[in-house]
């Protein structure tokens, strides 16, 4: 959700002012702007600022000025009508509560820069973004930014939530938060009490920041071949469902790092989990891909944490449920890598219709194996063998 910033007129400042901020202006009389230098009072002295943020020369030195304002002195300015790109920009640079519930009240503000707080700003300032209903409501990005906001607590996110189901809202762009929706009216079970969830949520993204660091550093051209493969290793093991009586085993153990997680996910309700899904580590999505309810294992294996490395090993797992195969099965990007493709055919989880057309993709000898293969059904290895015999 973005916005671009305009400049202002020039002729809406005092003649004295434009010659430090025109565009053919000289460079030391716009550098003497940049650094405040220029006697104006507060109300001129910002917006010339932002006048001279689009400048490459002084852009920098204009931040530090703007960083460099006291808040008590900014936050008149923040408070009067102003335009929308100067106040996206003063977000941009200051992260001082006062100055952000000022931008946050003031109804000039954009959508994108309201957006961009709920998804970054502590939980004051966002239960201050979350009780606007008007303006959530004509934007669910901001609902969608608040849900992924691990410092915004579920309480808050209940009554987002809550609204959006009443007011019919659109949610089709956001499916998490339309699986929350009716995650809240199928759920009455309490789960966890929102400090805890809380506390779970901010240790759950954190790892998640630095699982995505390594996904990030697999990207890097200049790694070695030992450092990508254990990079590799690591992140796999994350999601190595194939250790899951080993796990349960760990989780009942007292004193474990991992008893936490898995105890508090079995103490949560739908709604927690599909938010944990959303914004959780992959050690958290390892749990919640095996939970019996749809609307959770859906979530869960739509996270943007799943790579196609890991939809490889998940494609084969035939203990998952039905609808995490059928999500893979569906999901063309995935399903155009051969070895997933392969993995689904063997896969008696995976739908009929997709593994019709499956076939007809896969090579004479890897047909020859669904043919052979007992634990396919013997729809699909009819299928496979008539298909060998088109090809003769």
């Amino acid at each position: 959700m973005e916005f671009e910033r305009e400049p202002l007129a020039i002729d809406a400042f005092p003649p004295n002012l434009q010659n430090h901020i025109k565009e053919d202006a000289p460079q030391k009389l716009k550098m003497m702007a940049a650094q405040g230098m220029v006697p104006a009072p507060p109300a001129q002295q910002v917006p010339m600022l932002y006048q001279l943020h689009f400048d490459d020369g002084v852009a920098d030195v204009v931040a530090d000025s703007l960083k460099g304002m006291p808040a008590n002195v900014l936050v008149p300015v923040v408070q009067q009508e102003q335009p929308p790109g100067l106040l996206d920009w003063i977000a941009d640079c200051r992260d001082d509560r006062e100055v952000l519930e000022a931008i946050v009240l003031n109804s000039n503000t954009a959508d994108a820069t309201l957006y961009h707080l709920a998804g970054s700003a502590d939980a004051d300032i966002c239960r201050i973004i979350a009780n606007n209903q008007v303006r959530v409501l004509g934007a669910p990005a901001i609902i969608e930014a608040l849900y992924t906001n691990p410092d915004v607590g579920m309480a808050t996110v209940d009554k987002l939530i809550d609204l959006a189901g009443r007011n019919d809202v659109d949610l089709s762009e956001f499916p998490q938060l339309s699986k929350a929706v009716k995650g809240a009216r199928a759920d009455d079970n309490e789960g966890l009490d929102d400090e805890e969830f809380r506390q779970v949520l901010g240790e759950e993204a954190q790892k998640a920041g630095t699982e995505k660091t390594k996904l990030d550093k697999l990207e890097d051209d200049s790694l070695t071949r030992s450092e990508r493969e254990k990079l590799e290793e690591e992140l796999a093991a994350d999601l190595d469902l194939e250790e899951e009586e080993e796990d349960q085993e760990e989780e009942q153990k007292p004193g474990r790092g991992r008893e936490n997680v898995g105890a508090k996910i079995r103490d949560m309700n739908v709604g927690q989990k599909i938010r944990l899904a959303t914004v959780g580590s992959r050690e958290a999505i390892k749990i919640l891909i095996k939970d019996p309810n749809k609307l959770v294992h859906s979530a869960a294996i739509a996270s943007p944490r799943i790579k196609l490395g890991d939809v490889k090993r998940l494609s084969s797992n035939k203990s998952l449920p039905d609808g995490v195969i059928k999500y893979i099965a569906k999901n063309r990007n995935w399903t155009s890598d051969y070895e997933v493709m392969v993995n689904l055919v063997h896969n008696p989880k995976a739908p009929l219709s997709e593994v019709t057309n499956f076939l007809k993709r896969m090579r004479h000898n890897d047909l020859k194996h669904v043919q052979r293969d007992r634990n396919i059904s013997h729809q699909v290895r009819r299928m496979a063998k008539r298909l060998m015999k088109q090809r003769r």
